[in-house]
């Protein structure tokens, strides 16, 4: 061992001893910080239009968009969507002697995401539907590497531990819609869901699929107990089911305005969780941690919006949707100790979406849909929100320099979406659409068929 990695050893060992209570509350699998709730908007036709349908909603999706617009369908309707979505992060996984280097890790899910009956009866609409509201899956592998020395004290930071993140998330409902009409005008909608929440996640430390050696140096921080042994961040595997519901109304005074509100009710889903199994800490007998009752709370999302139809063959359509993210806030950062909880969390984000549809008749009935959209995204991810140079702890204000490193702000992303729909017959409707943004985009297909 060399005199720098000599000095380098003993100043992590002495920080470790200071850091050594915050174990008690732990700390967090960065595995975590990869988490997203990727709210999928129903149906390639309001997909195509940035996903702004609130205030139409006026097709078999809209059990989950606005279920007031149900009742706005003139007969029964049978429909299915199938979708591929992909994701990328941009994470740090390995460093030179003055920079963090980083990489794009892409991972890509498809499934059929909607299938739903609509039945209209008199100043009635029922439904029935599956729907997978999340979809979302991530495979991520680091080097071990240093974080370079950013406080000018002439020796490195911070060490993270060769590690491989794998986690598969999936949010399934079963629901039940119904929606009446109490003005010629005015029509209010509900739908209780069944709701399966299914999570697989692993973050293994000392894990490299491309080596089997242990890293050079352990974290001194945390490590396993043996070299040649992988200690566990984080194990989840289980699924758990829980109601919810989703309220809406719709308002048209005219054929050119139509104005629309829904509420989306996120239940709390229990999972058991392990975490730190295997590893150890100085002076701490034991890091892990069962979670028999580990809370994951889907977040509310309120939305309103106005849609307008100058004429027969043109609308415009604007959504504001308010997602409470921060509704995931208060089991995750218990996990947390105290000292550090207020520099991480997820924060409430506002939607804001804008859509257009341009309709050219082919014949008596059949037509061409053209359709285009844009919307920025808030951030999905629990993340650093800053402020630890300021902490009155020296050693915390020093070793947490890798916060925005290991838990980064994702930021806004900006998504433009376009997609076309052709009706044939006036019996079918095949619709198709597709979403491009930075970190995600996909790609929708949908078909209806009306009795």
């Amino acid at each position: 061992m060399t005199k720098k990695h000599l000095l380098l050893v003993c100043c992590l060992w002495l920080g470790c001893l200071s850091l050594a209570a915050l174990a008690q509350d732990q700390l967090f699998p960065t595995s975590l910080s990869h988490f997203r709730f990727n709210f999928l908007q129903p149906g390639a036709r309001a997909a195509a239009m940035g996903g702004a349908f609130i205030a139409q909603g006026n097709d078999a999706t809209g059990s989950e968009t606005n279920p007031a617009g149900l009742l706005f369908i003139p007969k029964p309707i049978l429909f299915a969507e199938y979708r591929y979505f992909e994701y990328t992060a941009n994470r740090a996984y390995s460093s030179n002697a003055t920079d963090v280097l980083y990489q794009d890790f892409t991972s890509s899910t498809h499934s059929p995401v909607f299938l739903s009956y609509v039945h209209p009866w008199k100043e009635w609409a029922f439904a029935v539907y599956r729907q997978e509201l999340a979809n979302f899956t991530v495979d991520f592998a680091n080097d071990d590497f240093y974080v370079p020395d950013t406080l000018g004290t002439d020796h490195f930071t911070w060490f993270v531990n060769r590690t491989g993140i794998n986690l598969d998330f999936k949010l399934v409902n079963y629901g039940f819609s119904i929606a009446r009409r109490l003005h010629e005008t005015f029509a209010v909608g509900a739908s209780v869901r069944l709701a399966q929440m299914s999570f697989e996640a692993h973050e293994n430390a000392n894990l490299d699929p491309e080596r089997d050696r242990p890293p050079q140096f352990p974290d001194l921080l945390v490590y396993t107990e043996a070299a040649d042994q992988i200690g566990h961040y984080l194990q989840m595997n289980d699924d758990d089911w829980k109601v919810s519901f989703v309220i809406g109304a719709q308002y048209k005074p005219n054929d050119i305005i139509s104005i629309g509100g829904v509420y989306r009710y996120g239940e709390t889903h229990k999972l058991d969780a392990v975490f730190y199994d295997n590893l150890v800490l100085p002076g701490v007998p034991s890091l892990r941690t069962e979670y028999p009752g580990f809370e994951i709370n889907v977040p509310d999302r309120a939305g309103a919006a106005v849609s307008i139809t100058p004429n027969a063959n043109l609308t415009f359509l604007f959504d504001f949707v308010r997602v409470f993210y921060s509704d995931l806030n208060d089991q995750f950062l218990t996990v947390l100790a105290p000292e550090i909880r207020d520099y991480f969390g997820w924060e409430d984000g506002n939607e804001y979406r804008v859509g257009a549809e341009y309709l050219i008749p082919v014949g008596r009935s059949s037509s061409i849909a053209l359709r285009a959209g844009y919307y920025p995204a808030p951030d999905p991810s629990i993340h650093y929100l800053g402020g630890v140079e300021n902490d009155p702890n020296p050693v915390i204000q020093r070793y947490y320099l890798a916060f925005p490193i290991t838990y980064p702000e994702v930021g806004w992303d900006h998504h433009v979406t376009f997609g076309a729909g052709f009706v044939f017959g006036g019996k079918f409707q095949l619709d198709v659409a597709g979403d491009l943004g930075r970190d995600k985009d996909y790609f929708a297909l949908s078909g209806m068929y009306y009795f």
